[in-house]
């Protein structure tokens, strides 16, 4: 027995001794001090034409019978784009916009990048600026859909733009697509794969908004990181009801209605029901971020082989990310009771939003649910559902050609693939491609990534400039 301990023992310091080393073997190339290299005319140029496109406001249309804000965008588009509008084809479904750039080479598979024309609603209340205006304020430029989505618009337009005045023409075609009802769940994007599809387009690239380049993408790091979209969670509403009987509040039986939808929630908000598991491109994520942190973080994230289940049971602790990161997430949004506060209600309902995994999916984790549905006597409905996207292959060419371009192109910052916990019109084209990628070439600083769909929306000027720069070097050197 002690022969076996004390080999358990030398086992455990061999491990440590291994972990060690390759923590301090792990090392980040030097930070550069890097000042994007653009003029005060491109800077003049963006702020100028993503002022005019915010100014004209495209909220998410949840149904198609009016679309006249957003034919009033088509028209500023080919007023803002005209070359763009004189050189490429254009096809438009019920206000989707699709885009054809013939290249030189049809036997190529085509690429296509990708955003969205609409926006989430916003008033002017809180906002130091017109939420609408379109304004540039100490060199960044602010205004609904300044981050969330045209500026990705923009910088995809204009390096197309720019590219059709030098005259390049691409070796492969090039699609550009933007839906008009991505902030509702539509099928705007939908419908253009459809299209696409219907013509036997395969596709060898897709890159649409949900990563960029984010200074303190996570606490700690020492330098900003292009964090590069490679799958999304599949989302889940569902209603919780309690059926019961209602009565005078001033005489209430045991285990009423509500009561049991309480507990019922509480359990869920206390146990955290649902499987956890590191994906494989979850465990690249943070072996790419590692080399950024200061030594301690550098050794768990450098040697996952041995602190797996260390990190599996403190990330839900320390960060609601990393519960996300790891497992379907359920958070409760909506109830509804009584009409009155002395009367007991017969049928409270509570309405859950899921976030769902790849390991997980909406019927497993429906299943998880259900069984603490069952315990309290309660009916569940599901509202609306959609699995997880595939995960993009990370080992692509496609890949490693889109992360060749970022680190030349922003060669202050690292880079890594990222999970996305919320939904973006790129999951519709898996179907047509296995490198769908959510990335954007737009820094951002922790406030301006906090301000999508908040207050103060805006984005910094020289890195719309710097976006269209990289826009025309991927296009530019696109070997495939």
């Amino acid at each position: 027995m002690l022969y076996v301990l004390l080999c358990l023992i030398a086992a455990l310091v061999v491990c440590l001794v291994v972990a060690l080393v390759r923590a301090v073997l792990i090392k980040a190339p030097a930070r550069v001090s890097y000042v994007p290299e653009v003029t005060q005319e491109e800077c003049n140029v963006a702020a100028q034409k993503l002022g005019d496109m915010i100014r004209v406001s495209t909220v998410s249309k949840h149904e198609y019978e009016d679309l006249s804000d957003f034919y009033r965008f088509h028209a500023e588009l080919e007023r803002l784009f005209p070359l763009l509008h004189e050189k490429l084809g254009k096809t438009v479904l019920n206000g989707t916009l699709l885009y054809r750039w013939e290249g030189s080479d049809p036997k190529k598979k085509p690429i296509l990048l990708m955003g969205h024309q609409d926006v989430v609603p916003a008033s002017d209340e809180g906002w130091s600026v017109p939420a609408y205006s379109g304004q540039v304020k100490d060199g960044n430029l602010y205004g609904r859909g300044a981050l969330d989505c045209k500026s990705t618009m923009y910088v995809q337009l204009q390096a197309v733009e720019e590219l059709l005045t030098e005259g390049f023409v691409p070796p492969c075609d090039v699609y550009l697509e933007y839906s008009i009802n991505e902030e509702t769940g539509g099928d705007g994007a939908a419908a253009a794969m459809r299209y696409l599809w219907g013509r036997g387009i395969e596709l060898a690239l897709v890159m649409d908004e949900g990563g960029a380049v984010i200074e303190q993408a996570v606490d700690g790091m020492d330098r900003p990181y292009a964090v590069i979209g490679i799958t999304e969670k599949g989302y889940m509403d569902l209603k919780i009801t309690a059926r019961g009987k209602g009565g005078h509040s001033s005489t209430p039986p045991r285990n009423t209605p509500a009561a049991r939808l309480f507990a019922f929630a509480n359990e869920i908000e206390r146990k955290r029901p649902f499987k956890k598991k590191l994906l494989p491109e979850a465990v690249q994520m943070f072996r790419a971020m590692a080399p950024s942190f200061k030594f301690p973080m550098r050794l768990v994230l450098g040697n996952i082989w041995l602190f797996k289940p260390l990190l599996m049971a403190l990330m839900p602790v320390v960060s609601p990310f990393g519960e996300a990161v790891m497992a379907t997430t359920c958070c409760f949004t909506m109830m509804e009771g009584s009409s009155a506060a002395n009367v007991i209600p017969k049928e409270p309902y509570l309405v859950a939003n899921l976030r769902t995994t790849v390991h997980q999916g909406c019927k497993e984790s429906l299943a998880v649910m259900q069984k603490y549905a069952d315990k309290y006597d309660l009916e569940i409905e599901v509202l609306l559902q959609r699995d997880a996207s595939p995960v993009s292959n990370i080992h692509s060419k496609e890949y490693a050609y889109v992360l060749e371009c970022i680190q030349k192109h922003f060669p202050d910052a690292g880079a890594a693939p990222y999970l996305i916990m919320g939904g973006t019109d790129c999951r519709h084209f898996h179907a047509l491609t296995e490198n769908a990628l959510r990335f954007a070439p737009v820094r951002m600083n922790y406030q301006q990534n906090a301000s999508c769909h908040a207050v103060d929306e805006n984005v910094t000027v020289t890195a719309l400039a710097e976006g269209v720069r990289f826009f025309k070097m991927l296009l530019k050197d696109y070997p495939f």
